[in-house]
């Protein structure tokens, strides 16, 4: 069986990506990654937030960059490539460590002087980008949705003239905006979409009445809002979709294949079932298409969508009862 797939571009030998996490940011995790047969790995998330605030608790003790603001964007400018000196050196370890493509990844809030240093990243040996867009999010009475479509646009527009690797932007689950945001992102240069990006989710606990921080990994059930959209989607943008978000095994990956995915992302299963589990699903998968007659991923992506009444399907937001008479 035949489970290579072209996702923006690159060649890939499997359509299963190891998506951001702490898993991929050392680069012993990303060699046994790609030993067990991911298609890529896209590299821990590096954040402009928290860069921007380690260069802002430097500039605090300094009362001149209050009085010189344009000193201080100057030393801002200066200093994030020396704050992200490390990811570049994680980036050029991992290409010469593993013969698989290397996502980098940036979570982005701004459309500034941040984009410039996308470039930094290809130089250092990342075959595309993922832009994490995903918290920039309407969360004051003056911010409204289309501001948010124009702001993550403009991101995307921005990196595009510095970059020449294809870029990806993984975005919120957003079903009143959805397909007007995919098709901005798409017009400003977008070559992948990655559905979804899997929002903090905050608990409490109510006899310390304290929030709850460690809720982080997905669950199997939440993979469903993904391949709604997957399917949707797909139907709607010229590029391809990534998806993410509770895939867990083999099932899960066909069936996101079958919506229209490129690829799959994963990351909670890797932590639950270790990253051997990538092989496992792999070797279910060539034997499901061995079963199924199909000998390319081609074969059956997207299949579904074939029949309209399965796009309907998607489509519902209630359920219609079957009738027994």
């Amino acid at each position: 069986m035949d489970l290579s797939v072209k996702y923006m571009g690159l060649s890939l030998k499997s359509p299963l990506i190891a998506s951001a996490s702490s898993l991929t940011s050392k680069v012993e995790n990303i060699r046994e990654i790609a030993q067990n047969g991911a298609g890529a790995v896209v590299l821990r998330s590096l954040f402009e937030e928290q860069i921007n605030e380690e260069i802002n608790t430097d500039l605090a003790p300094n009362d001149m960059y209050h009085w010189y603001p344009e000193a201080a964007d100057l030393v801002r400018s200066i200093s994030k490539p020396q704050k992200a000196k490390s990811y570049l050196q994680l980036i050029e370890e991992a290409r010469k460590t593993v013969d698989i493509p290397i996502i980098a990844s940036v979570n982005c809030i701004t459309d500034s002087d941040w984009v410039a240093f996308s470039k930094e990243l290809e130089n250092a040996g990342a075959r595309a980008l993922e832009l994490n867009i995903s918290t920039i999010m309407p969360t004051r009475a003056d911010v409204d949705y289309m501001s948010v479509i124009d702001l993550s646009a403009s991101i995307v527009a921005n990196v595009k003239q510095h970059v020449s690797i294809p870029v990806a932007v993984k975005i919120n689950h957003t079903p009143s905006i959805q397909i007007q945001m995919v098709q901005r992102l798409e017009q400003a240069g977008a070559d992948a979409l990655v559905l979804f990006n899997r929002p903090f989710q905050p608990d409490i606990d109510i006899d310390s009445l304290a929030v709850i921080t460690d809720n982080y990994l997905s669950a199997p059930e939440e993979m469903l809002q993904t391949l709604r959209w997957v399917g949707i989607l797909s139907q709607h943008v010229k590029g391809d979709i990534a998806a993410s978000t509770g895939i867990y095994d083999h099932k899960g990956v066909i069936k996101q294949l079958l919506a229209g995915a490129t690829v799959t992302q994963m990351c909670s299963t890797l932590y639950v079932n270790g990253i051997s589990h990538i092989a496992t699903i792999n070797q279910n998968l060539e034997q499901w298409m061995e079963k199924k007659n199909f000998s390319t991923i081609d074969q059956f992506k997207g299949k579904l969508l074939e029949n309209r009444l399965t796009t309907l399907h998607l489509e519902r937001i209630q359920f219609i009862e079957k009738s027994f008479r």
